[in-house]
């Protein structure tokens, strides 16, 4: 078994793409032929889709890849969780460019909880921001952690979360020292909601954070996935919007006050999972996500204009 969780554009002179997540197999030297383990999997894609490498990571224990992004000196950088008698730790990894392993990494784990792991992975240019889901100590609930750090992984770490169950999923920039992360919270009453936070930052130092917008959907799931800041200065989420069994893609904006503006709602029949957005060179809006029916799935790519008509 395998599974992709990023398909990462590398902006600089190379070009192409990285394919990120994580390979099965079993476990070498193990007498039970059914045992397997998870070990971190990345591939290098030029921009016509031809292999320039593949290359797999991993310990005895289970590791998975969430995000990759390019390394601020060279090669790139890996987030994503390591399973350990069944806790998760938030993984970090550099690997050169070539793929190769290097002796970068870091492990962070909290004793007092059972699971963290390492989701958004944002290169800032001279440092690392990092959004990661953390349990609450005692495991009641769970946290959005923003771990800072430079190129040799001196982390500082911020919970953006109080009594709230959030977890993290994006983080973006909207100018000097100031990001918005992109999350989702459980409400009240037991429904999933988009959050979105604003920190800012003083080089490793994480110096404020507030809440900025809650978006909801009256007896609806609403799970933002990823966000972009479009050339107009406003914001556009995906996601997927959820009732009972029925699963839709959704488009959702927020004006440059980051109010929410508009949402707008692809379906089909079968269900429909939000997953990544981009901004082509051609403009517009790209959404990629998943179509199912019966049991059948399949890669969905939307191409909308810039208000997400299409």
């Amino acid at each position: 078994e395998s599974g992709a969780n990023a398909l990462v554009p590398i902006r600089g002179g190379q070009g192409g793409f990285l394919l990120a997540g994580f390979v099965e197999r079993p476990v070498i030297g193990s007498v039970n032929a059914a045992k397997t383990q998870k070990d971190m999997f990345l591939v290098k894609v030029s921009s016509t889709g031809q292999v320039g490498w593949q290359n797999s990571y991993g310990t005895s224990e289970d590791e998975v890849i969430l995000h990759v992004t390019e390394r601020i000196s060279s090669g790139y950088m890996l987030a994503g969780y390591q399973v350990k008698a069944g806790k998760s730790d938030i993984l970090i990894m550099g690997v050169a460019e070539e793929g190769d392993s290097i002796k970068l990494g870091l492990n962070y784990n909290n004793p007092y909880a059972e699971n963290g792991r390492a989701n958004f992975l944002l290169n800032t240019g001279d440092r690392y921001l990092c959004v990661c889901t953390y349990d609450k100590i005692g495991n009641d609930g769970t946290d959005i952690l923003v771990l800072n750090f430079d190129d040799e992984l001196s982390s500082i770490d911020e919970n953006l979360t109080d009594e709230s169950n959030e977890y993290g999923t994006c983080i973006i920039e909207d100018g000097p020292d100031s990001y918005l992360v992109l999350g989702n919270r459980i409400s009240d009453g037991g429904k999933t909601e988009i959050v979105v936070h604003e920190i800012k930052t003083n080089g490793l130092l994480i110096t404020s954070s507030v809440l900025l917008a809650t978006i909801s959907e009256g007896n609806m799931d609403l799970i933002g996935e990823r966000f972009v800041k479009t050339a107009d200065g406003r914001f556009a989420i995906i996601g997927t919007r959820r009732s009972g069994g029925a699963k839709d893609i959704f488009l959702q904006f927020l004006t440059s006050d980051k109010i929410a503006s508009g949402r707008i709602i692809y379906g089909a029949s079968g269900n429909q999972s939000g997953a990544d957005i981009d901004l082509p060179n051609d403009g517009g809006i790209v959404l990629l996500g998943t179509s199912s029916y019966e049991d059948n799935s399949m890669i969905s790519m939307i191409k909308t204009g810039d208000t997400g008509d299409l």
